[in-house]
């Protein structure tokens, strides 16, 4: 009796064992390498620092949104609205990004994990195959709501006095929503995989990820939220009153669950009609993911086996480039340059750089000086010129964890290549900085130096400006490149999901924390100079740029040490 092939679907399932218990098997091996990964793992003191971090974070949403609850409840008449067009707008954009999220999730889980040869050759149901995968793709993309929305909830509920019914509404509403998300985020991740090759859908995510800002700034757009705070813009309490009453679309879930949450925590009628809009929609989509999956599983993980073709290797452009840097250098920036090149994932974030700094230029120049005059008004232009240097370093920690700290998990499971040549770890991850560290610096100087000249900044506190980017820039490409090479992620199977990790957050706290102890100096060195002592000024100049080169120089030689005595 011939056996049929696992790729089909059509083994029967394990004898003696019922669905509930292959589902649990399927799952089990992630639970234990988690388990396995705190008890034994090398980076578990990183994932209990990480869990630290993550609950002070928890706490100051927290304590914010309490804040900021009551302070709208305070408001006679209008209270309720606000608190309920907060709840609203909180819940479109999670939704939105949790649909992104699960999309990329799902296209990991279902046609790029590097257990699916042995998972499909087990006697499993396709149905038992896709709950596994689902609940996979639900855990992975859930923890942004445990983050950023289970702290906002909690603070609704105790500052509003909620009852039991506002809580039971929130173990009903949220686990739909999210479940919803990742059903459309699994059905598009496998129309995606049937019509594009499976390689080249994940340099399709970038495109993605401008849509679901696009689509997130327009909705936010739509909902109008400045108007919230100015009731002058309206004619009379009946017409402020009725805008913050404007719901979100009809057909849209986060005004399901919004609607659900917020008659509970106002004591209002339930809207037994949402819940069910909400309820259908769930199983609808379930459905519809479990019918995509068995439609299109089989051909998208067919093609997601092709390798992608190596473009550009016998290009002499880049070894052009590369002829101005030192002869050691030389090899490892061409090769990273060609492996940017070819990968249109990494270079097409260009344009969204370019966007990025477009936006906040126009919002610099959007800003109400107007109602400032004189030496006054020359004040707050200096001062907001000068606090802009918090952005750039924010913004250049953003690029240097996406392109720098994912810098040697490129490497992939070709690192044996690397490790096993005649190559100076330190010198590969210095020619690896200085590449990173390009983007860094022409986004940093467009952010800091062009805001300035928008706000006519004096040449002075622009060259303060140019000079502090410049170093700052310098001591995050090489703490980035420097934990990557601590913290290797070999087994990632792109560069996003290398710089998404515990790590990667840890280098964020690290570089903010960085960026806010320059710009303190700063300050400092400024009230020094404002108030006649020129010399602890230049102290603390100088203090500033030795921080920078220390912590851009030391902490390669370091990691570059440990990264070979890792072994291969």
């Amino acid at each position: 009796m011939s056996v049929p092939s696992a790729a089909q679907g059509t083994l029967p399932p394990e004898t003696g064992a019922s669905p509930l218990r292959q589902l649990k098997l399927l799952l089990s091996p992630r639970a234990q390498g988690f388990r396995n990964l705190l008890i034994r793992g090398e980076q578990r003191r990183l994932y209990i620092g990480l869990g630290v971090i993550g609950f002070l974070f928890w706490l100051g949403i927290f304590i914010s949104v309490y804040f900021l609850v009551g302070k709208f409840l305070d408001i006679e008449g209008f209270g309720p609205f606000l608190a309920r067009k907060l709840m609203e707008m909180l819940l479109a954009s999670l939704f939105v990004m949790l649909t992104f999220s699960n999309i990329i999730t799902a296209l990991s889980t279902f046609y790029l994990s590097d257990d699916l040869e042995l998972v499909l050759s087990l006697p499993i149901s396709r149905p038992t195959f896709h709950y596994a995968r689902f609940l996979d793709t639900l855990t992975q993309s859930s923890w942004m709501m445990a983050l950023f929305g289970v702290p906002v909830f909690l603070a609704y509920g105790i500052r509003s006095d909620a009852g039991p019914g506002f809580y039971a509404a929130l173990l009903f509403a949220v686990p739909a929503l999210l479940m919803l998300a990742t059903n459309i985020g699994i059905t598009v991740s496998t129309l995606l995989v049937n019509v594009f090759p499976a390689r080249r859908t994940r340099e399709l995510m970038v495109l993605l990820a401008m849509m679901m800002l696009a689509g997130l700034f327009v909705l936010l757009r739509t909902l109008r939220p400045e108007r919230l705070v100015n009731a002058q813009e309206f004619e009379n309490a009946a017409a402020y009153i009725a805008q913050l009453s404007v719901p979100a679309p009809a057909l849209f879930p986060p005004r399901w669950a919004s609607e659900i949450i917020s008659s509970t925590l106002l004591y209002s009628p339930f809207p037994y009609t949402e819940a069910a809009l909400l309820l259908t929609g769930l199983l609808a989509s379930t459905a519809i993911a479990r019918w995509t999956t068995a439609w299109g599983f089989d051909n998208g993980w067919s093609r997601s086996q092709e390798a992608r073709s190596a473009r550009f290797y016998r290009s002499t452009v880049f070894d052009a480039v590369s002829s101005v840097l030192p002869r050691a250098w030389r090899p490892h920036f061409s090769k990273e340059l060609r492996v940017f090149a070819r990968d249109p994932a990494q270079w097409s974030q260009v344009f969204l750089l370019m966007g990025v700094c477009g936006v906040y230029l126009v919002s610099i120049h959007a800003l109400p000086f107007e109602a400032f005059q004189g030496e006054l008004l020359a004040f707050m232009k200096q001062a907001m010129s000068f606090l802009n240097l918090g952005m750039g370093g924010f913004v250049m920690a953003a690029i240097a964890a996406r392109f720098n700290f994912a810098a040697v998990s490129r490497e992939g499971r070709a690192f044996w290549l690397v490790r096993s040549g005649p190559v100076d770890p330190a010198t590969m991850l210095r020619a690896k900085s200085v590449l990173g560290l390009v983007p860094m610096l022409i986004v940093g100087q467009v952010v800091t130096v062009g805001s300035g000249l928008m706000l006519e900044a004096p040449g002075w506190l622009l060259a303060i400006e140019s000079l502090t980017t410049l170093f700052l820039g310098y001591a995050m490409s090489g703490l980035a490149v420097s934990l990557g090479a601590l913290w290797p992620d070999f087994r990632a199977d792109t560069a996003a999901r290398a710089a998404t990790g515990p790590a990667a957050v840890f280098f964020m706290v690290l570089a903010l924390t960085l960026d806010f102890v320059v710009l303190a100096l700063e300050i400092i060195g400024f009230y020094a100079g404002y108030r006649g002592l020129y010399g602890l000024a230049a102290l603390v100049a100088a203090a500033v740029i030795a921080l920078c080169v220390f912590i851009g120089t030391w902490p390669v030689a370091r990691s570059a040490r440990a990264l070979w005595e890792r072994g291969i």
